[in-house]
C-alpha cells in the first residue's frame, strides 16, 4: 500500500462521509444487536453487489474489545461453500504488517537490530550498486526505503523455481537509483528479504517464528503456509472479477494445501513474508486488537508497538518515508478515528487491517474476490467496507 497524498486523503474523507450509518444499538456485551447487524448487513450487501464481491468477512473490534463479524457470499464457487467465521482467507500484503510484529519480537529478544547491516544476518554482503557505502538495514526494509524494487528481475526470474535470494540482490536491475534510506518505494522484494533476515536470525522458517512469537500467544489460527491450515476445507479460493464476466479462480486453495513440503531454505523463502498470511475472522480480530493495543497483549512491549505506528522519518538513516514500520496512516479519513494499518491485494482478493490505537478499535476486511477498482491509494471495495465498519464503530 502506497502512502496517500493530501489530495487523496481529502477524497477518501469525502467518500467515507457518504457511507455513514445511523447510531447502532449494542447489547450489554458490547456487541451489535440483531437489528443493528441487519442494518450493517444491508449496507454491506449493497457494496458487495456493486463491486461484485464473491465472498467477504467484515470484522469489527469496538473500543471495549467486543468483536462483531459479518459474513457474506462464497469462499469457493465449485463446489459452492459459504463464507463463515471459520473461513480462512489469504490477506495478501496485510502479511507485511503482521510479519512486523514478529520482526519486532526478535528485536526485543536481541536476535535482530533494526539498524544493523542485513548482510550480517544473511551471511553475505548486501550492497546497493549505486551507493555501496550505505548499509541496507531492517528498518529500511520495513519502511520500503531500502532502494529495492519489484520492476527488475524479481517479477520474472524471482518467480522461477531455483532462484536464490542472493541472485536477486546481486542484480542491479532490482535496485533504484537513489541510496538506501533516501526515498519510499513500495517493494514486495524488500518485504521478502526482511522475512529471510528473520529466518536467518532465528534459525527457523518464518511460519514457525510467527507461531511461537505472535499467533500462539494470541491463541489464533493463522499461518504463512496454507498446508498448515486445518481443516483444509476452511481455505477460501481467490477469484479475479472483471466486468460482467464470471469470476475466474486465480488462487486454488486446495491445490496449494496439497503441495509437498519443501526443505527449510531461507535463500528461497523470499516470496513468503510479502503476502502469504492466511487467517480467519477470530485471527483478524486478534491482530486488530494487537495493532490497537497499548501494552502489546503479551506479544510485544508497548514501546515496540508505538514505534511500529510512528512515522520513521529521520530515524535510523531514513530521510523520508511517510509511514511507520509496515504501517500507513489514514488520519481523519473515518469520522472520529485516526486509522493506521495496511491493505492487501492479490489474485483478485482484497484485504484490509486498520486500527485506531487511541480508541482501541479497528476494522478488518477479507474477501475471496472483487472488482479491483482503485480509489487511490486503496481499492474501492476494501475502502468502502472499511468506511462502513468504522461508521458502525463510531457511536
Amino acid at each position: 500500500m502506497k502512502n496517500p497524498t493530501a489530495t487523496q486523503l481529502e477524497a477518501l474523507r469525502s467518500r467515507a462521509a457518504r457511507l455513514a450509518l445511523p447510531p447502532l444499538e449494542r447489547g450489554a456485551d458490547g456487541r451489535l444487536t440483531a437489528k443493528s447487524l441487519s442494518l450493517l448487513e444491508a449496507q454491506a450487501r449493497r457494496i458487495a453487489r456493486r463491486e461484485r464481491i464473491v465472498g467477504l468477512s467484515l470484522v469489527l473490534v469496538s473500543p471495549g474489545g467486543a468483536q462483531d463479524t459479518l459474513c457474506l457470499g462464497h469462499a469457493r464457487l465449485r463446489p459452492r461453500l459459504p463464507v463463515t467465521e471459520r473461513t480462512c482467507f489469504r490477506v495478501a500484503s496485510v502479511s507485511k504488517l503482521v510479519m512486523t510484529f514478529g520482526a519486532l519480537s526478535l528485536c526485543e529478544a536481541g536476535l535482530l537490530d533494526l539498524d544493523a547491516d542485513i548482510g550480517a544476518y544473511l551471511g553475505y554482503p548486501v550492497r546497493h550498486p549505486h551507493a555501496p557505502g550505505t548499509p541496507v538495514t531492517l528498518r529500511m526494509l520495513l519502511t520500503h526505503t531500502s532502494g529495492l524494487c519489484d520492476e527488475g528481475s524479481y517479477g520474472a526470474r524471482g518467480m522461477q523455481e531455483g532462484c536464490a535470494l542472493r541472485e536477486l540482490l546481486d542484480d542491479p536491475q532490482n535496485w533504484l537509483p537513489h541510496a538506501p534510506g533516501a526515498a519510499f518505494h513500495y517493494s514486495n522484494l524488500g518485504a521478502g528479504v526482511a522475512g529471510c533476515v528473520m529466518e536467518r536470525a532465528a534459525g527457523l522458517p518464518l511460519d514457525d517464528i510467527m507461531q511461537q512469537r505472535v499467533f500462539a500467544p494470541l491463541g489464533v489460527r493463522a499461518h504463512y503456509d496454507p498446508r498448515r491450515i486445518l481443516p483444509a476445507g476452511d481455505l477460501a479460493d481467490g477469484y479475479s472479477v472483471r466486468g460482467l464476466l464470471p469470476p475466474v479462480r486465480r488462487y486454488d486453495a486446495a491445490a496449494l494445501a496439497a503441495r509437498p513440503t519443501q526443505p527449510f531454505d531461507p535463500e528461497r523463502d523470499f516470496l513468503c513474508a510479502a503476502g502469504r498470511l492466511i487467517t480467519d475472522s477470530a485471527g483478524m480480530a486478534a491482530l486488530i486488537r494487537l495493532l490497537a493495543s497499548g501494552d502489546g497483549l503479551g506479544v510485544l512491549r508497548g514501546e515496540s508497538l508505538r514505534l511500529m505506528r510512528t512515522p520513521q522519518d529521520g530515524l535510523g538513516g531514513i530521510t523520508a518515508c511517510g509511514r511507520g514500520l509496515n504501517t500507513a496512516f489514514l488520519p481523519g479519513v473515518f469520522p472520529g478515528f485516526d486509522a493506521v494499518g495496511h491493505q492487501g491485494v492479490a489474485y483478485g482478493m482484497c484485504a484490509e487491517l486498520f486500527a485506531d490505537p487511541q480508541r482501541g478499535a479497528g476494522v478488518g476486511v477479507m474477501t475471496s474476490g472483487t472488482r479491483l477498482v482503485r480509489t487511490p491509494p486503496l481499492m474501492r471495495a476494501g475502502f468502502d467496507l472499511l468506511a462502513l465498519g468504522f461508521a458502525a464503530l463510531a457511536h
